[in-house]
C-alpha cells in the first residue's frame, strides 16, 4: 500500500473486497460484528452483497489438521521486503486495529504490494483444533488484484518489540486514527517462514473468495499486558472456523 492510502485503482479493488476498512468506507456498508444481530451467523442477512458469507464454497478461516496436510511439490518460499515506514495510518475500524502500510512480498515469481495488516483475538485459524491467543493477517495484493495473506500467530510470553513501538498509542474509539512512523514489519515475523497454505476468502464481509492464505508455522510472542490492551478494545473478533470441503491444505517454505 502506498502511504497512507493506496492508489485509486487499488483502493477500488480493496474496497470491493472490504479489506481497507477506513472509516469513510465503513460508513457506506452495513456494519458487521461478532455478537448479537451482526454476529457472523447473521452476516449473510445484512446485505445481498454478503451472500458469500453463507453460500461460499471456499471460506476462511480453517482448522489446519497437520496430519492431513500435503507438502507442495514445488515449494515457493515467502520473500518479504519490508523496511521502516513513515506515515502509516493506524485505524480503529470498530472491529479491529488496522495499519495501512507499504512494502513488498515475492512468492516464487509473483510480486505483491503490502496493503495493510490487522489483528484478531483469538487467532482465526486453528492448528489441530487449538486457537492461539491472537494473530495478525498481513494483506498483500498482486498486479492482477489477487490477494495473498500471511498469517502470524501470537502466544503469551515476552513482550513483542514491534508491537511495543505503537501499542500504547492505539486509537480507542471507532473511526479513531493516527499517522505513525514504524520500524520494519519484519519485526512481526518469526525466524522461520515455513507455512501452511490454502485458498480461502476474506474473513469479514463480503467474504469474497480467491484469497490465498500463508499461515506461518512458528508463532511469535506477545505479553499478557499487550494482549489485554487489544482485548479492551476488541474482546473477540474472530470468525468461526469454516468447512474445508474439498480443499487440501499444503505446506511449504
Amino acid at each position: 500500500m502506498t502511504s497512507p492510502l493506496i492508489k485509486p485503482l487499488s483502493l477500488l479493488r480493496a474496497s470491493a473486497v472490504a479489506l481497507l476498512l477506513l472509516p469513510s468506507l465503513a460508513a457506506a456498508k452495513p456494519q458487521y460484528g461478532y455478537k448479537g444481530d451482526v454476529a457472523p451467523e447473521k452476516w449473510g442477512e445484512l446485505s445481498p452483497k454478503y451472500a458469500a458469507c453463507v453460500d461460499g464454497a471456499e471460506q476462511a478461516p480453517l482448522n489446519i489438521v497437520t496430519s492431513a496436510t500435503v507438502k507442495k511439490s514445488e515449494s515457493k518460499p515467502l520473500k518479504p521486503e519490508y523496511g521502516p515506514t513513515s506515515g502509516d495510518l493506524v485505524v480503529n475500524t470498530g472491529t479491529t486495529i488496522q495499519v495501512n502500510s507499504s512494502g513488498n512480498l515475492k512468492i516464487g515469481n509473483s510480486n505483491y504490494k503490502l496493503l495493510q495488516y490487522h489483528f484478531h483475538t483469538p487467532s482465526e485459524e486453528a492448528i489441530n483444533g487449538v486457537h492461539y491467543d491472537m494473530n495478525v493477517h498481513i494483506v498483500h495484493q498482486g498486479a492482477d488484484g489477487k490477494l495473498a495473506v500471511i498469517g502470524v500467530n501470537f502466544k503469551k510470553g515476552a513482550a513483542n518489540a514491534f508491537l511495543g513501538s505503537f501499542w500504547d498509542k492505539l486509537p480507542t474509539t471507532k473511526g479513531g486514527k493516527l499517522e505513525l512512523n514504524l520500524p520494519s514489519l519484519s519485526g512481526l515475523l518469526p525466524d522461520s517462514l515455513s507455512y501452511f497454505t490454502y485458498p480461502g476468502s476474506l474473513t469479514t464481509p463480503p467474504c469474497t473468495e480467491g484469497v490465498q492464505f500463508y499461515i506461518l508455522k512458528q508463532p511469535i510472542s506477545i505479553s499478557t499486558e499487550q494482549l489485554e490492551a487489544f482485548r479492551r478494545l476488541h474482546p473477540m473478533n474472530a470468525r468461526p472456523l469454516q468447512p474445508i470441503r474439498e480443499r487440501v491444505i499444503k505446506t511449504g517454505g
